[in-house]
């Protein structure tokens, strides 16, 4: 009868004692390295076109050893991402994490983002594990990402026109046609025809605004009545700009010349900037 003594490996059946002896070695050595956990990871991506103004969807592919959370962030033109969420000054897009045990193991997710404005922007994202009794952000970083996305500007579409064949010192119509993305401010000026034709945008000067709307879609046809006017040459400019930036940034415009009567300097009338409507 063969007894085994602890520590020692079996011979084989038909193998040397030195190939036999170094086989247990090797069997050894396997059993005492720890096993190496693969580490987290994350991927983003976002829909096709993003455009300003208009929602886009944000995705994510996690994988995580351990419980965690998902932190996303946009950050303006030129801001690179931070090492963590908490150091980034970007505008954070997930809600906080409260109360939240974490995801484990491979898991997707995503989010609405409606970008600001046109340009060059940088998502950035983390995974984190979750902080503290509330299970709130700001735990350590496992994983992280970034992707440089371009976003453009709403389609726009403008046009103006007169109805009818408009003649000095009779009331005539004009009309915008107009077509938009995302929601805009419209507005249409009307001023005496020089070398410079339009202003750059409707906050360069202080005119009369014959057309003032907000619109979003189309195509939308607007008309306006406007007063009689004297012989001349004349011009009426159109822009389109996001609410709140007064004007000082149109993302589109368009411009009508209009002669009456015979080439003579245009008349500006008395006791207001710019053409008026009736």
């Amino acid at each position: 009868m063969r007894i085994t003594l602890p520590g020692r490996c079996p011979r084989l059946a038909g193998v040397p004692r030195a190939l036999a002896r170094a086989l247990g070695l090797l069997l050894a050595a396997a059993a005492a390295q720890p096993a190496i956990a693969a580490a987290d990871s994350l991927s983003l991506s976002i829909s096709p076109d993003p455009t300003a103004s208009i929602a886009s969807q944000i995705s994510w592919s996690a994988s995580s050893e351990g419980p965690t959370l998902v932190v996303i962030a946009a950050n303006n033109p030129g801001v690179p991402c931070a090492s963590e969420p908490s150091g980034d000054t970007g505008q954070t897009i997930t809600p906080q994490h409260v109360l939240e045990g974490g995801h484990l193991g491979q898991f997707q997710g995503s989010i609405d983002y409606t970008p600001p404005a046109p340009g060059a922007f940088t998502l950035c994202g983390w995974l984190e594990t979750p902080a503290g009794f509330l299970e709130t952000d700001g735990g350590p970083v496992t994983a992280a990402a970034s992707l440089p996305i371009q976003v453009r500007s709403p389609r726009i579409s403008l046009s103006l026109r007169t109805l009818g064949r408009p003649q000095p010192g009779s009331r005539f119509t004009l009309q915008l046609t107009a077509t938009t993305e995302a929601a805009r401010r419209l507005v249409v000026e009307g001023l005496p025809l020089t070398r410079r034709r339009c202003p750059v945008n409707y906050a360069a000067e202080e005119l009369v605004h014959i057309i003032d709307r907000v619109l979003d879609g189309g195509p939308w046809l607007i008309r306006a009545n406007m007063m009689p006017l004297r012989a001349g040459d004349y011009i009426f400019c159109a822009w389109a700009d996001a609410s709140g930036d007064e004007g000082l940034y149109p993302e589109a415009r368009a411009s009508l010349a209009l002669r009456l009567g015979a080439a003579t300097r245009a008349h500006r009338p008395r006791g207001r900037r710019g053409l008026a409507r009736s």
